[in-house]
């Protein structure tokens, strides 16, 4: 129903201009050319790049950007998880519920990276920000269909898409759409072991499982823009997205020696189905004076259902526990944004703009179990209500300081205000006001126009996501303290931090670049993930734990070879980090690893082109709290692609991933007095390939 209404008032207000990112100006350049100019530090991927490989979703392209790694299916910078990173689409928060593996890479213009928050955007970015920009306005009419199919069939996808654009005088028109199929068969194997005080094993569980899932993901991309007269347009883009996605899991437990364990085998069963839509509407016009006024309105919705089917049985087979879970989380909100940029005094321009936001979120979960034998049922029947309000007003300056010299200046005031209620826990209200200055400069080196080196001070800021806020437990399975009940904690404050970068590019005239960034983060009141036993049970739950810090030393190179058509190109970051309320060594942050390394080659000539990409992370033990320790996995990924182009037009794309067929490897551990327990899991992943053909009609 909400979906519904939301798209009526699109149609109510079907006359918009779909505002892109308010700072960039839109001019015919490189993606180098206008990272070079730039004033506050950005990195821009254009489309041309983003599509070349053939990739199936926007978490594959995410892989091979600078300064980027990818974890499960979240983007990470400085090699930072938990949140510390921001992801913005057209500048803005996406939809709850959105994912960039279900994102198609032709719906996207461009991605910007930003290594220092601007006042333009939300200052909630510690690490960084990730903004993609969505198609937009084409230049010129075309048609162009793309069809792919993934082998091996278990482990793949078959994606069918198609893009029509054209522009007249006073109108012009985007239209993107893409249906997908994905399997994806892997192996589990998993272990938990219990260590004395001496180190001695006396326990040991081994676990070996298998799952597959399937899916649907359907995705549209809907732009208009009309011109009124010079100086002025108005448009309405819309964003949709409808997936159905299947899980199916079987785990068999074997004791080794030790304790006995309940379960002999689990199993679950998993149906999700997700409508997301966003339709935004705003009006452009550039005034006499030289001035610009922007501003726009969007309505977003997101409507879940999620069905899980858990059963387990003894060792010996007998039945012990039938679960049902549903939950059908909705939600729904309303955003204004504007800019107004007048030229200022002498090479002064000047903006000042707002941000004002309202969303709800309401979720039902409802829980039955069925126990043959064993404890008593664990049912329950939950409502759950939130309401978040944001409201910002930001000022910046842009001012050439001539003789190469030019800075960027911007100051941020951002409050927002979470109001959570729920059947089974009292309301909980929390208010948040952040000012967030920024200062960033670039400075052409005498006499070396294409060497420049920046400098940026920058203070952040990280909210408390909604579920950490609802003081409610969510129970496991079979409660241990690798397996823990997990709650949340209504008294959690922001994390605040105050950050500055160091860089130094250099650019060459045939695309060579190479950037050298150091960068830190000193943070505040960094919320921590804390083991407790309560009433018998052991529960993991946010707090505040102090301070922390953070240092990256990041490498970006890009170098074509002369007089051939290969390029070659290296990313590659060393990352520090500690909590100071956790003893060392390993305090790292957020699980922050070490070190990452992308390296790639490519080839383009004539009809030709192919290339491959190797990227890794470093592996390693780190600590959570004084007795927590997490374990993540190195990561080995080889990847690679050949284009050919038979005719005018057509293309004929090879893309082949996960060609050293790399376990993915992840524990966790506890340590106190009377031993250590540690839990590790393994998964395999598959090699797959993708052949693909797109063609012009």
């Amino acid at each position: 129903m909400k979906l519904r209404l939301i798209a009526c008032a699109a149609m109510v207000f079907a006359r918009a201009y779909a505002q892109e990112t308010p700072s960039v100006v839109q001019v015919k350049a490189s993606a180098d050319m206008q990272r070079r100019e730039d004033t506050a530090a950005r990195i821009i991927i254009n489309r041309e790049e983003i599509l070349r490989h053939g990739d199936p979703s926007a978490l594959d392209v995410m892989r091979r950007l600078p300064g980027i790694t990818v974890a499960g299916n979240t983007p990470r910078m400085r090699g930072l998880g938990a949140g510390y990173t921001q992801l913005l689409v057209n500048g803005e928060r996406p939809v709850p519920g959105f994912s960039l593996d279900t994102l198609a890479p032709d719906m996207i213009e461009r991605i910007e990276i930003l290594r220092a928050n601007t006042a333009e955007f939300s200052a909630q970015a510690i690490a960084g920000s990730i903004n993609i920009v969505l198609r937009k306005a084409p230049g010129k009419r075309s048609r162009e269909w793309k069809l792919a199919t993934g082998v091996p069939r278990h482990f793949g996808s078959d994606r069918a898409e198609i893009a029509l654009a054209d522009k007249g005088d006073d109108l012009s028109y985007t239209v993107n759409a893409s249906l997908q199929h994905i399997a994806n068969e892997r192996s589990e194997i998993g272990s938990v072991q219990h260590s004395d005080v001496d180190g001695k094993v006396d326990a040991l569980r081994n676990d070996d499982g298998n799952s597959l899932a399937r899916g649907y993901i359907l995705n549209l991309n809907v732009r208009l823009a009309w011109t009124l007269q010079a100086g002025e347009t108005i448009s309405w883009n819309t964003f949709g997205s409808a997936t159905l996605f299947r899980f199916d899991r079987a785990t068999m437990q074997q004791v080794e020696f030790g304790p006995g364990y309940p379960y002999g085998r689990e199993d679950m069963h998993r149906r999700d189905l997700t409508h997301i839509l966003r339709t935004e509407l705003a009006w452009s016009r550039k005034l006499e004076s030289g001035a610009r006024l922007d501003a726009s309105f969007s309505l977003n919705g997101n409507d879940t259902r999620r069905d899980r089917q858990y059963s387990a049985g003894s060792p010996q087979g007998a039945a012990l526990l039938a679960r049902s879970y549903e939950t059908s989380p909705d939600s729904s909100g309303a955003a204004t944004t504007g800019k107004y940029t007048w030229p200022g005094a002498g090479s002064h321009t000047v903006s000042a703009g707002w941000d004002i936001s309202q969303n709800t979120q309401r979720e039902r979960e409802v829980q039955r179990d069925s126990h043959p034998s064993g404890p008593a049922p664990i049912d329950f029947d939950h409502l759950t209500d939130a309401r978040v309000q944001r409201a910002a007003l930001y000022l910046q300056d842009e001012w050439d300081l001539g003789k190469g010299m030019s800075l960027y200046a911007g100051v941020r005031r951002e409050s927002s205000s979470t109001r959570s209620s729920g059947s089974d826990f009292a309301a909980a209200e929390t208010r948040m006001t952040q000012t967030s200055p920024t200062v960033q400069a670039l400075w052409k080196l005498p006499g070396e126009p294409r060497r420049q080196a920046r400098a940026a001070l920058s203070s952040s800021y990280k909210a408390p996501e909604l579920q950490q806020l609802a003081p409610r437990r969510f129970l496991s399975l079979v409660n241990t303290e690798v397996e823990p009940d997990r709650g949340g904690n209504p008294g959690l404050r922001p994390e605040t931090a105050r950050g500055a970068d160091l860089a130094f590019e250099t650019y060459g005239k045939e695309g060579e670049l190479l950037s050298l960034t150091l960068g830190t983060r000193r943070i505040r009141d960094v919320i921590l993930n804390v083991l407790r036993l309560e009433d018998g049970r052991w529960v993991e739950s946010p707090r505040n734990g102090g301070r922390a810090q953070t240092h990256s030393l990041e490498l970006e190179w890009k170098q074509p070879l002369d007089g051939t058509p290969w390029r070659l190109s290296l990313n590659a970051g060393r990352h520090w980090s500690a909590v100071e309320s956790i003893p060392g060594p390993g305090n790292r942050l957020a699980r922050q690893p070490r070190w990452n390394a992308t390296a790639g080659a490519e080839y383009r000539s004539g009809a030709w082109g192919g290339g491959a990409t190797l990227a890794a992370t470093g592996a390693g033990w780190s600590r959570v709290t004084a007795s927590q320790s997490a374990y993540a996995g190195g990561q080995r990924e080889l990847s690679a692609y050949l284009s050919y182009r038979p005719g005018i037009g057509g293309l004929l794309r090879i893309s082949a991933y996960n060609l050293l067929k790399q376990w993915t490897r992840a524990g966790r551990g506890y340590r106190d007095v009377h031993g250590s327990t540690a839990s590790m899991s393994r998964e395999y992943d598959a090699a797959r390939m993708y052949i693909g053909y797109e063609r012009p009609f």
